[in-house]
């Protein structure tokens, strides 16, 4: 079958180097896999790094059943902000501009949700061609969007942003089904869109596939960290890999930086990536030499850097839409064998208390970070234990192929009713004809 993603602000095949693989691509890889033509739809802005990855629309063949078509938009500085607001709009026009040239249809569709406009230009479009599709929910648009202003303001903010209510309403409506990564978000969609369940909707958590890095590469990468005198030493460390961005609450990490180092306990802080924030959190751990800032690293680099870990930092606001699902760099961790420490409340704080993945510290837990590191440090039975269940749970709930092979085989199941409702329709317009 042929089937179109549209997932914008997500790394590509395409991009340079080695990216981490998220939702677009993963799906993208398994659809290929299992004999499907995949063309996947994106923005010529690169979320994570902040650049274009060139100018005007753009076609580009991966392989002879992957295509990808990037959209024009003049990109952003700030997640949040009115920047961010006019790219999307921007992509949504370039967007429904293109979809008047197309006119070849998919057999089905996996639209990412947000950016809100794209979502609702090509939701309608395939809504009124009869293409079966499924809106995947990652965030709660346009609803945070008041929660950034002040409460007394937050009314009318909510009627300043009416046409986003719209469109994300309309969007939801007009999928065949809504995919999310975790039940409240299903049911948030769901309540917002107010729309009842159907058997099309679907629970699709984010996580990555595992064991596909080239011997040589890793090998490659363990060099790279010897080079950074990030050794396999056997000695303590936590990691953080991604973006940073207003998302992560850096300052709990800092302190136990800096607790820890005061006592003399030894254990190493990498933090891995770049952006918009890199130059506050460098000024929170000025003076702290356990803190070692890495840069943007590739997959393989991932991959060593875990061997020589013993947690990964997750230290994410308790915002709603995190708190109602499990990020994708959490479940990283899992596959990794790294168990997590974060004070993120909701899914992830219920996971670390039913399976023993990982510690939970501050608000409500009455441990500080610093804490959880000084008993992991002391026992490495205890690390062990985490681990093994880190491992465990990523296979029995999130492994690639659990989760993207049943997409692929609901997304066939998709286009096979669809089809047999059209040849059922055309069968009775024969026998009405006769």
């Amino acid at each position: 079958m042929k089937v179109w993603l549209l997932q914008t602000g997500e790394p590509l095949p395409s991009d340079p180097g080695n990216p981490r693989p998220m939702r677009a691509m993963n799906l993208a890889n398994a659809l290929v896999q299992a004999g499907h033509n995949v063309v996947l739809w994106s923005s010529t802005f690169n979320h994570q790094e902040k650049r274009h990855r060139g100018h005007g629309p753009q076609r580009i063949v991966v392989s002879p059943n992957l295509e990808i078509r990037l959209l024009p938009s003049p990109g952003y500085r700030r997640n949040i902000g009115p920047g961010r607001l006019w790219d999307h709009a921007a992509l949504g026009f370039a967007l429904k501009k293109r979809l008047k040239e197309e006119s070849v249809l998919p057999d089905v569709a996996f639209v990412g949700y947000p950016p809100i406009e794209t979502a609702a230009v090509m939701t309608r479009w395939l809504s009124g061609r009869g293409v079966p599709c499924l809106l995947d929910v990652k965030d709660q648009w346009p609803s945070v969007f008041t929660k950034v202003f002040p409460f007394l303001l937050q009314p009318l903010a909510a009627i300043a942003f009416l046409p986003y209510y719209y469109l994300g309403r309309r969007a939801m409506r007009d999928a065949t089904g809504i995919t999310a990564m975790a039940d409240p978000f299903l049911k948030w969609a769901l309540t917002f869109s107010n729309r009842l369940p159907n058997e099309a909707d679907r629970i699709v958590s984010l996580t990555t596939p595992t064991g596909q890095i080239p011997v040589a590469d890793l090998q490659e990468a363990r060099k790279w960290w010897d080079a950074k005198g990030i050794l396999a030493d056997g000695r303590g460390r936590v990691c953080f890999v991604g973006s940073h961005s207003r998302a992560f609450d850096m300052s709990a990490v800092a302190e136990a930086a800096h607790e820890l180092a005061a006592q003399g306990t030894p254990c190493e802080f990498v933090l891995c990536g770049d952006g918009e924030l890199t130059t506050e959190w460098r000024r929170l751990m000025s003076g702290a030499a356990t803190v070692v800032f890495a840069g943007w690293v590739s997959r393989p680099q991932v991959e060593a850097l875990a061997e020589r870990s013993m947690a990964a930092l997750a230290p994410y606001y308790s915002t709603g839409s995190f708190v109602m699902s499990v990020p994708n760099k959490i479940i990283d961790a899992f596959a990794l064998g790294l168990p997590i420490l974060s004070p993120l409340e909701g899914e992830v704080r219920r996971l670390i208390a039913l399976h023993h993945v990982g510690w939970s510290y501050g608000s409500g837990t009455g441990t500080s970070l610093a804490q959880c590191l000084r008993r992991l440090l002391a026992d490495s039975a205890l690390r062990q234990e985490a681990s093994s269940n880190a491992l465990r749970l990523y296979r029995d709930a999130f492994s690639f192929d659990r989760v993207y092979g049943g997409l692929v085989q609901h997304l066939e199941s998709l286009v096979q009713e669809h089809r047999e409702q059209v040849a059922r329709g055309r069968s009775r317009q024969d026998a009405a004809r006769r």
